[in-house]
């Protein structure tokens, strides 16, 4: 039997007090700051110095950052980029500057379950998968409701991952409909 979530069984407790890095400014990552900072959290938004999207999200209120400073700084990090090019930009701009007690954050098993992204053994890494397009992610949550989210941990060094991941579906959205437990694999 599937483990499920809703509004009632979280809080935000266990990202309150959390910077969150979205790296990335396309269809999620834009789509999950949004309702993350309409749910309270100190968001940033993390992007490549020639990025096309910085007009975008400063124009849409945020702070933007280049990702290694983001990740020198954020407690949370929601790796937001497409799957093609992710493992990549983690090599350039994100794995010399992980710390212990980080939190990398996937909306998408790929990356984690084909190895093309091998976190060190310091860092918490979970997945929160939305089961839709970023719009609807966006448009779910200004209407009140919320997309249904995988989520998943992949190593937990902290002890509250799993919590974490709640707390972020819930802060998306996601705990409105429903959220369960699945897997890197499964999704």
């Amino acid at each position: 039997m599937e483990t499920l979530y809703f509004e009632k069984d979280t809080t935000l407790d266990a990202i309150l007090t959390h910077r969150i890095a979205i790296i990335g400014y396309g269809n999620q990552g834009r789509a999950q700051a949004l309702n993350l900072r309409d749910s309270g959290l100190n968001v940033v938004i993390a992007l490549r110095d020639n990025s096309k999207s910085i007009k975008l999200a400063k124009n849409d209120g945020f702070e933007c950052i280049e990702i290694s400073q983001a990740v020198r700084e954020c407690d949370i990090l929601s790796m937001l980029t497409p799957d093609q090019s992710m493992a990549e930009m983690y090599d350039e701009h994100i794995s010399r500057y992980l710390k212990p007690g980080k939190v990398l954050l996937f909306s998408h098993g790929y990356n984690i379950h084909y190895q093309e992204i091998v976190p060190p053994h310091f860092v918490d890494v979970i997945m929160v998968a939305p089961s839709g397009p970023g719009y609807s992610v966006r448009k779910e949550y200004v209407e009140g409701r919320g997309v249904p989210t995988l989520i998943a941990v992949k190593q937990d060094i902290t002890g509250k991952a799993k919590d974490v991941a709640i707390s972020y579906s819930k802060a998306i959205g996601g705990t409105r409909s429903c959220c369960f437990e699945s897997t890197f694999k499964q999704e």
